[in-house]
């Protein structure tokens, strides 16, 4: 049996996760990105718009007047102060280390010069990074089990996708078709159990899920949009077919622009080919590619159990405090008697 602890947007706060590991009694981890990729020196490379975010989503929000007239060096100030860039640094430096093996990737908050020394040379322990790169198999007894991998950041239906990867700056990081050409050749097993795991979420996505479908993938583990639960659906439970196959229709014309201009690498080329392909009315998308969106870190997780061939899911949460939820107001429009 294997114990997966599923987990998202920690935002720097990573000894939440040796917490829930020790709790939940995880054999590994799967973090869906938000991570916390900064090191000592992300201070001066965050953008004025990051730091306010970092300020903003604090405990210490209201001791600040922050605004975007906020000076550099002030929010760096603050930032510095409350520690607000979080643990990874000392994991870095091996003061501190996780306790079960964590495969992450990485949120569209990061230090993108700390993703490229990780995926360089900057070894930490027991974190192995779900990347374009990386294609991770679970045996037992020469068996497989399940295959993982997956591609962090942004996904923006924009000219962003044809940048070169990592492609990023300020604080910010996003996908690329690129880097989704080069990890579809990466997969392997397609007819095997697997689970893919991005930031974003794929009920937001119809051009980055109309890719993934033919990837194949049993689970899509996803962070990002924060809700107080996870949230577990497939495209049967929320649409008839005909409703999920308009869903998939997008717009590709701004894609087709760069193709025609030749402006695609070869791996791009491929990502496009496949948006492309028809999509058939079959279950294998339809009702056996489940979606589940983590909450963040502080709110909840799930716990993903592998046993004799067969996936069962739980899910945690602190819930919602009632006592402050506001209601919307509206009004009760009466019926006139006739």
């Amino acid at each position: 049996m294997r114990r997966i602890l599923l987990i998202s947007d920690t935002h720097g706060n990573l000894d939440i996760i040796n917490e829930k590991i020790l709790k939940t009694k995880a054999d590994l981890v799967i973090h869906a990105g938000d991570f916390g990729f900064y090191d000592e020196k992300s201070l001066i490379r965050l953008s004025p718009r990051e730091l306010r975010l970092l300020v903003s989503h604090s405990p210490f929000w209201r001791q600040y007047n922050i605004d975007k007239q906020s000076k550099h060096e002030v929010l760096i100030d603050i930032v510095r102060k409350h520690q607000l860039l979080g643990d990874f640094p000392d994991y870095i430096s091996g003061k501190k280390q996780f306790s079960a093996p964590v495969y992450s990737v990485w949120g569209n908050h990061e230090d993108i010069q700390v993703l490229k020394n990780l995926r360089k040379d900057l070894k930490i322990h027991n974190l192995h990074l779900l990347d374009e790169n990386h294609f991770y198999e679970f045996h037992h007894e020469n068996k497989l089990e399940f295959s993982l991998y997956g591609l962090g950041g942004n996904f923006l239906a924009t000219n962003k996708l044809f940048d070169k990867p990592i492609a990023g700056n300020g604080g910010k990081v996003w996908s690329t078709l690129h880097q989704l050409g080069v990890l579809y050749n990466q997969v392997k097993h397609k007819n095997e159990p697997s689970i893919f795991v991005s930031h974003v979420s794929p009920g937001k996505e119809p051009l980055l899920t109309r890719l993934m479908l033919h990837f194949m993938p049993n689970f899509w583990i996803s962070g990002h949009m924060g809700a107080p639960f996870s949230c577990v659906w497939n495209q049967f439970t929320i649409h008839e077919m005909d409703e999920a196959l308009n869903w998939l229709q997008i717009d590709t014309s701004f894609i087709e622009k760069q193709y025609k201009s030749g402006y695609l690498s070869e791996e791009a080329i491929l990502a496009y080919n496949i948006i492309k392909r028809e999509i058939l009315r079959i279950d294998t998308w339809f009702k056996k590619m489940w979606n589940i969106n983590l909450p963040d870190a502080k709110d909840g997780y799930a716990i993903l159990i592998f046993e004799n061939g067969r996936f069962s899911l739980e899910t945690y949460s602190n819930g919602i405090d009632m006592s402050v939820f506001e209601k919307e107001n509206f009004e009760i429009v009466k019926e006139k008697p006739l």
